[in-house]
């Protein structure tokens, strides 16, 4: 009929408050009122108080106001527990409903896979009936990732064991058999430029396709994202670093800088702000263990110190991955990956130029070699060669002369002349007597900082330009 009308009981997806809504054929709201009385009761006016079930009989609580002025989601309840609709009301202001006005209603279908239609969020495992096949191919594609980074062949075999005994207590759990739980945190220790960063956010993608966390993010802080220099303030840094992680990874850097004491940040008043960043942190580990993973990373050294010095952390570390230092040709094959993937070619002479800086500063620095880290300075270093030597060619000029094809060879390939002006060496200078670097640590005794720009070398001089430069 023309002129039906419907009746339908609906509960506010937010307050969990329920409402009875009467709506004519054209889908408009005739009458609305809350469940504190019988739905039957429904009539052409606007109800000014509602609640669930709220009135004075039994010792209910009393009613409230409307939302007025508010957009209320709410979804349909059924007498047979069919699939109802989902509905979005527009409630009049105070003003407006006191003169009668009813609230403005939309209604549509709720889908049956809420889900699918991203209304509701994903759990961390979901049974699609076809939800093993999915998992494993989500898990061989994060894997394939790992596996074509470059070296880190311990890191690769330690992380694949991990994955093979969470998914064999899964196994076991699900036939019945009781499994033991094991710890997801992980301390990754090895020097600069080996690979951990990188890999802790491959690790995130692998763990998320598991199914363990419900993003494959990873949050990555240091010690002054965590540390503040006021008692109670560290605690609510350190949490607010865990919330912005909760659900993914937590990569704590130099995670051994945590334990220092008033030198790291303590105000000058001899307190570790460090350690309640610390004590945070573990509580969190322990009462997050289904929502957070953490890894700690830093120097091999002093991270053995630092989780061995905590009891709170070394219980709840069982996952210890090394990442070896580069080899010239791990690192050489880097660098290729690097200049291809900017969309350079770069000529056979200047390669073998490069592979003999690599060798030299791996030998120069030693323990201070930042492996992936100096290779990227390599490629970024050549890369402002090749534009200055253009530049002073005239080739980056309106007038240089060349078809496309010619310029773009100039543009995207790296000569020998190019490579033989690197330097990886750092900053070059005469330490003046009394003055050093770093508190001593001047170019004169190799400890110069490998990342820092360089001057060009004397063995192969720039030609003057149009500045006499």
């Amino acid at each position: 009929m023309a002129n039906e009308s419907t009746r339908h009981m609906i509960v506010d997806l937010k307050t969990g408050f329920a409402y009875g809504i009467k709506l004519d054929a054209e889908g408009k709201c005739t009458a609305v009122q809350p469940l504190n009385t019988n739905l039957e009761t429904l009539e052409g006016k606007l109800v000014k108080t509602f609640g669930p079930l709220a009135g004075n009989n039994g010792g209910l609580r009393e009613p409230q106001t409307l939302p007025y002025g508010k957009t209320t989601y709410c979804v349909e309840l059924t007498e047979n527990g069919a699939t109802g609709s989902i509905f979005t009301i527009a409630w009049p202001s105070k003003k407006d409903a006191d003169a009668g006005v009813l609230p403005s209603v939309a209604k549509a279908g709720l889908p049956d896979d809420l889900v699918k239609a991203r209304i509701a969020p994903a759990p961390k495992s979901v049974d699609t009936g076809n939800a093993a096949d999915d998992e494993d191919a989500k898990l061989k594609a994060a894997l394939k990732k790992i596996d074509d980074m470059i070296g880190l062949d311990t890191a690769k075999r330690d992380i694949k064991q991990n994955i093979a005994v969470a998914r064999f207590n899964r196994a076991k759990e699900e036939m019945g058999v009781e499994a033991n739980p094991i710890s997801r945190h992980m301390v990754f220790t090895g020097n600069p430029g080996t690979g951990k960063t990188t890999f802790a956010r491959e690790v995130a993608k692998v763990y998320h396709a598991l199914g363990f966390i419900e993003k494959p993010e990873v949050h990555e802080v240091k010690r002054e994202d965590l540390v503040a220099g006021y008692v109670g303030q560290t605690a609510l840094k350190t949490k607010e670093a865990i919330d912005k992680a909760k659900g993914g990874i937590l990569f704590i850097d130099e995670a051994y800088a945590l334990s220092r004491g008033s030198e790291g940040g303590g105000g000058g008043d001899g307190k570790d702000f460090g350690r309640e960043a610390i004590d945070t942190l573990v509580a969190a580990m322990e009462n997050m263990r289904d929502d957070l993973i953490v890894i700690v990373a830093g120097y091999t050294d002093p991270m053995k110190n630092f989780i061995e010095a905590n009891p709170g952390l070394k219980s709840r570390f069982m996952t210890y991955i090394n990442f070896d230092d580069y080899a010239v040709p791990q690192l050489t094959e880097i660098m290729d990956f690097m200049l291809k993937e900017r969309g350079y070619k770069i000529e056979p002479a200047a390669r073998e130029h490069a592979i003999h800086l690599i060798e030299d500063e791996k030998a120069r620095a030693k323990k201070d070699f930042g492996n992936g880290r100096t290779v990227r300075n390599l490629v970024e270093k050549v890369e402002k060669e090749l534009a200055l030597r253009l530049e002073e060619e005239g080739k980056l000029s309106k007038g240089h002369g060349l078809t496309p094809e010619q310029l773009k060879a100039e543009l995207t390939t790296i000569t020998l002349a190019d490579m033989q002006r690197v330097s990886l060496e750092g900053i070059k200078t005469k330490p003046v007597k009394g003055i050093g670097l770093g508190g001593g640590d001047s170019p004169a005794n190799g400890n110069s900082p490998a990342a820092l720009d360089s001057v060009p070398t004397a063995a192969a001089p720039r030609p003057k330009n149009a500045f006499g430069m």
